[in-house]
């Protein structure tokens, strides 16, 4: 899941943000949310402080009763992963926006082909989040975007005929086959055998003679063989 937080008191730019975010979604199949505010609200920071993954803010720098700049630093106070873009009919408040050090990815003016230059960031800032951090799939008729440190392992069930991906939380099947994921997982992922790949960040314990797997959080792979290189 994406979550826009679009933040702009005008009511034509703020359709502009809502229109350009719904047409880059609408082909790719990631679920998102978007929020919409005209001003910073108690309903704005609950978001602010909500532990969810995979926000990109869209922030009006001038708003009517406060600032995108103090906003920004709200949400930097706790969190330094999600992704900020500003809007501004201000260009001259750019050498400020930097100077705060606020890890801004763009500072996009109003007045210079706006829509545009906003769908080029926002589809950078996807790039970000879904090829380097995520994996994408659609299992029982809806599409996903799962972090790849929640995985566990992913698996082939010949009964079902479907890769069973399994998180801390979760377990999907998928149509894909195993071997189709290898290229959207990243080094920490290992193929310990031909029906199972493994996260190695999530394990805690292998036992070879025992062909067992166990994981951070207790769960465990009993009676699989493992390949001797795995480690």
């Amino acid at each position: 899941m994406i979550n826009f937080i679009v933040c702009e008191d005008n009511d034509i730019v703020l359709n502009k943000n809502i229109n350009t975010i719904n047409n880059i979604m609408f082909s790719n199949n990631i679920e998102y949310k978007i929020y919409s505010f005209k001003n910073y609200t108690e309903e704005l920071q609950n978001l602010i402080d909500n532990n969810f993954d995979n926000k990109i803010y869209v922030l009006d720098i001038e708003l009517e009763d406060s600032s995108g700049i103090d906003i920004a630093r709200k949400i930097r106070k706790n969190d330094w992963s999600s992704l900020i873009i500003f809007s501004t009919a201000h260009f001259e408040l750019f050498p400020q926006v930097f100077s705060d050090k606020l890890m801004i990815f763009d500072y996009i003016t109003k007045f210079d082909d706006y829509e545009n230059n906003l769908s080029n960031s926002l589809k950078k800032c996807l790039d970000i989040i879904t090829h380097n951090n995520t994996i994408n799939f659609k299992s029982e008729s809806e599409y996903h975007n799962v972090k790849l440190n929640t995985i566990l392992y992913l698996t082939y069930d010949k009964y079902s005929r479907k890769t069973i991906i399994k998180t801390l939380n979760n377990k999907y099947y998928v149509n894909n086959t195993l071997s189709s994921f290898e290229n959207s997982l990243n080094q920490s992922f290992k193929r310990i055998n031909r029906s199972y790949i493994v996260n190695m960040l999530n394990v805690k314990n292998i036992n070879y003679k025992e062909k067992m797997i166990e994981f951070y959080n207790g769960e465990k792979l009993e009676n699989i063989l493992i390949k001797k290189e795995t480690a």
